[in-house]
């Protein structure tokens, strides 16, 4: 765990060191026409969104390779903890590469400059029903890698089960206990707060100069979105894909021992007999789970105005 933990802050700090480089060749002066000035804004957003998204995939592909070689981590989870590390990279380096270009966005410039002094918090510009699904992703995570931390067997990583008073007993794996969950946790809280920087960055960010207060809150919303989205989508797929496993787990030593009890002329017991159920459902809604964050991850940004699209 402590390799993952290490692996992933280097490769972030590397990945936005890439991004700042690059970023001086396409962030640019706002001038002080007011057309020029949103057109500068949409581009940079654009830019901005693009970049996320390539590094982000970079960041992921990068990790898996990494941390599939010989030596780059130890134990007998180690491939799941590689898997794992997968969506976390890309959500952590899409959200940093977002994160800068909210904090390189176009400055206003010209004599005479308009702005309203409103006072604006963390998710006041954020589509109401996407901070909900972050948080309840972010939350649900949580309470996957708490519950799998409770339910596992002693070593981390795998599920037991016991009938006929303890004489039959089963085990499978891979399980959501500390050996997978500890890491899972490491990764979603960075990610939860370079999310929380990111949408600091938004609500405080210089105004675009415009005479229509829908353009710049229309930005400001869409800039909102894209952080919120890879945020869901991360936590979306890590908790879907725990759960997978988990339910598989559950399932799989269940059945175990039911066969066993069976051909033994035992009675596995009531809550022995429900789990192979219990392990199929949780299975199935893993699935989804991890699917729905692929679709949240594909929802374009809002429009400048709401019937123009920016391009994300």
């Amino acid at each position: 765990m402590e390799d993952v933990v290490a692996l992933l802050p280097l490769l972030v700090v590397l990945l936005v060191a890439v991004a700042a480089a690059s970023g001086t060749g396409f962030v640019r002066r706002s001038p002080p026409s007011r057309e020029t000035t949103v057109a500068a804004a949409r581009r940079h957003a654009s830019v901005s969104s693009v970049a996320a998204v390539a590094l982000g995939v970079t960041a992921a592909l990068g990790t898996g390779v990494v941390a599939t070689l010989p030596g780059t981590l130890q134990g007998a989870s180690r491939n799941g903890v590689a898997a794992l590390s997968v969506p976390l990279a890309f959500g952590i380096a899409y959200t940093a590469v977002l994160l800068l270009g909210e904090l390189t966005w176009p400055r206003p410039e010209g004599d005479l400059r308009r702005a309203r002094l409103v006072h604006r918090g963390l998710f006041d510009a954020a589509p109401r029903s996407l901070v909900a699904l972050t948080t309840g992703a972010l939350v649900g995570g949580g309470v996957v890698v708490l519950l799998g931390a409770l339910l596992a067997a002693p070593d981390g990583r795998s599920f037991g089960v016991s009938a006929a008073g303890g004489t039959i007993r089963g085990a499978a794996s891979p399980f959501a206990g500390l050996a997978y969950g500890g890491p899972a946790a490491l990764g979603l809280l960075a990610l939860a707060l370079l999310t929380g920087a990111a949408l600091r960055v938004v609500a405080q960010r210089p105004a675009v100069v415009t005479a229509d207060d829908r353009i710049e809150a229309a930005l400001r919303r869409a800039s909102a979105h894209r952080v919120l989205r890879g945020t869901a989508a991360t936590a979306l797929v890590v908790t879907g894909g725990l759960l997978a496993v988990s339910g598989n787990a559950v399932r799989s030593a269940s059945s175990g021992v039911i066969a066993t009890a069976s051909a033994n002329g035992l009675d596995a017991g009531t809550t022995v007999a429900a789990l192979p159920w219990v392990g199929g459902i949780l299975a199935v809604l893993g699935l989804v789970t991890a699917l729905a964050g692929v679709v949240v991850l594909a929802a374009r940004a809002p429009g400048v105005p709401a019937d123009e699209p920016i391009a994300a």
